[in-house]
């Protein structure tokens, strides 16, 4: 029997880890320099951390959480990040202002899709504390900046505001007046949502349901004077650190404790799912969890879809070479260790071959491992105190003296 992995799952290896870790190195530079400190929680929770605060009636809890007992206690494997960041706060006593950057491994049971996974790598930062709307815009341009790093082309940007619970009664109201002669005509999730989740509906994706909601009332003509100043100085911003980005009225977000700012970054590369990274402001989260009345705003992105938009041969991601080191007998075997410290202090990856074996099995092992360079040292170069060095892919083959191989692998390209 040949093992396979479950579906929606994914092997990583080989350049695409490479690829990975160097997003995550760089990640956690930038953060860094922009006051944001790495925090890892569970790879699992109790179940109700994310019913409480993510909501009940979101297609994640009703749909695709991983959830199992213990002992009558039920767990789930974590769906997203920020419940967990809040939770870690509130039970550490962890100071506020505060600003995080998580990354890691998150479960979600829905239908995998281009750069969409059941088990996927995230990335996030949470900003805990600042209810100003420049942390609004600041939240926008950091994830703006850090896609420009690492690579990341043809995004956009769309912005909204989905009000406060204040704003969101009188609206409710107003729309359901609205779609209440129309409702035979909306889908049977659409009329569920309305009911249980009613911003929701606007996240639906079937055609059926498009024109109806084409002429609907939007919650962001409809804000209260409060939510209205909050987004007209959040586009201010905007405009003043440069962001280009679309309003789009009937961005919401499949989670419930989004409030006034929601925003997506979308791409091409994608396909018809297209969006890269999202987030938006949470003001209530933190109290619903049972912490204090904190403002919070922060976004999250799933990498495997970030390295979809990256150029293959990014240069901040480019491989390093690789050399393989090749003796001649066990005698030379401390030979071997020297060098093998030396290449990779010159920042390459090095394999070293078994002295015992014929030069012409190691020889074999380096085409193997994909070898650049072989390093080749056994009696007359001992005699004559010189490596050999076997360039892999043109088949030329130098000698160079043994005080000249850092300027030798200082050159290497």
């Amino acid at each position: 029997m040949i093992y396979q992995k479950p579906k929606g799952t994914k092997d990583i290896f080989g350049r695409e880890t490479r690829r990975v870790e160097k997003a995550n190195t760089l990640a956690r530079a930038f953060f860094g320099q922009n006051g944001y400190e790495e925090i890892k929680t569970p790879t699992f929770e109790f179940t109700e951390l994310f019913s409480r605060s993510i909501g009940e009636n979101t297609d994640i809890v009703e749909k695709e959480m991983y959830s199992f007992k213990v002992d009558e206690r039920s767990y789930v494997l974590r769906p997203e990040g920020t419940a967990s960041v809040l939770r870690a706060v509130i039970e550490n006593k962890i100071s506020i202002p505060a600003r995080f950057l998580y990354i890691g491994t998150m479960f979600r049971k829905e239908k995998p899709q281009k750069g969409r996974y059941r088990e996927f790598l995230q990335l996030g930062i949470e900003n805990l504390g600042k209810a100003e709307p420049f942390y609004d815009a600041e939240t926008i341009y950091l994830a703006r900046e850090f896609l420009k790093l690492v690579g990341a082309v043809e995004f956009r940007i769309e912005v909204n505001s989905i009000g406060c619970p204040k704003c969101r009664i009188q609206y409710k109201t107003e729309l359901k007046s609205y779609l209440e002669p129309k409702m035979n005509r909306l889908c049977a999730d659409c009329q569920r949502r309305f009911e249980k989740n009613f911003l929701r509906i606007f996240d639906c994706k079937k055609e059926s349901c498009q024109p109806v909601y084409q002429a609907a009332p939007m919650i962001t003509d409809r804000l209260c004077p409060e939510c209205g100043e909050h987004y007209v100085k959040v586009k201010n911003f905007l405009n003043l650190m440069g962001i280009e980005y679309a309003e789009n009225k009937r961005l919401v977000r499949g989670l419930d404790y989004y409030t006034k700012t929601v925003f997506e970054f979308k791409s091409r590369a994608l396909g018809a799912q297209d969006t890269l990274l999202a987030g938006g402001r949470y003001d209530l989260l933190m109290k619903e969890l049972g912490g204090g009345d904190v403002p919070c705003i922060g976004w999250a992105m799933g990498q495997e879809r970030m390295l979809l938009t990256l150029p293959e041969n990014l240069p901040k991601i480019e491989d390093p070479k690789v050399f393989f080191i090749a003796v001649m007998g066990e005698r030379f075997a401390q030979e071997l260790l020297r060098l093998r410290i030396t290449v990779i202090d010159h920042g390459f990856i090095c394999f070293m071959g078994n002295p015992e074996a014929p030069i012409k099995h190691q020889m074999k092992d380096a085409d193997r491992f994909g070898a650049d360079h072989v390093i080749i040292y056994g009696e007359n170069e001992e005699k004559e105190h010189y490596y050999t060095v076997k360039n892999m892919k043109s088949g030329e083959q130098v000698q160079v003296l043994k005080d000249n191989l850092d300027k030798f692998l200082t050159a290497v390209v």
